[in-house]
């Protein structure tokens, strides 16, 4: 039985240390939280509208898939949400992000089988 060793000398590597977490201060993390709640009525106020007019619902579409998102933007503002949003739309569904300074509130819908 033959055993192979290296021809130069092997060495483990040493161990260091991560570097130091900074502080830890979570009011950046509530206000966040704060400001996430707000946008969750908008969230909903959407969603209801969605929900309750098929009307609604295929003039986003239908505005969608002719590629006017200009269109497809107002016919979200008129809803009556507040908050400032995107919207990416492709065959298969709408994405609508709900966006303000310290948080992003995405809602993902899905039009296609």
């Amino acid at each position: 039985m033959h055993y192979l060793y290296p021809c130069f000398p092997v060495f483990a590597a040493p161990y260091r240390h991560p570097a130091p977490s900074p502080p830890v201060h979570a009011d950046i993390l509530t206000a966040s939280a704060k400001e996430a709640a707000g946008m969750l009525e908008d969230a909903r106020l959407l969603l209801a509208r969605l929900s309750a007019s098929k009307e609604l619902a295929r003039r986003i579409l239908t505005a969608a898939q002719s590629s006017d998102t200009a269109a497809v933007k107002r016919l979200i503002k008129q809803t009556g949400i507040k908050t400032d949003f995107d919207v990416t739309y492709n065959p298969d569904g709408i994405r609508v992000s709900l966006v303000r300074e310290q948080s992003r509130f995405i809602i993902a819908l899905r039009w296609s089988a």
